[in-house]
């Protein structure tokens, strides 16, 4: 059985148009994907509407670590309380 290699995706968090979307880049072409499920190929006249926030990848591999650490109220809650 042959392996087929996946294509490499690099998606940001963003809003378009003040709506909170991902932009994910798949074979050199962009694509505007929407919470509600709405995929769109993003196009040059939404450049200006669009303000892209961060790297999913690395946002979702952080939110994996703060739950394994046993979430934010833990993380926050078991620093070490330093006093002058």
């Amino acid at each position: 059985m042959q392996t087929i290699p996946q294509p490499t995706i690099r998606a940001k968090y963003a809003t378009v148009y003040d709506v909170p979307a991902r932009i994910a880049k798949v074979h050199d072409v962009l694509y505007v994907i929407y919470d509600d499920g709405r995929i769109e190929p993003f196009e040059v006249e939404m450049a200006p509407f669009t303000v892209v926030l961060g790297d999913v990848a690395t946002a979702e591999t952080q939110a994996m670590w703060d739950r394994v650490a046993g979430g934010c109220a833990a993380i926050a809650c078991g620093r070490k309380q330093e006093v002058a």
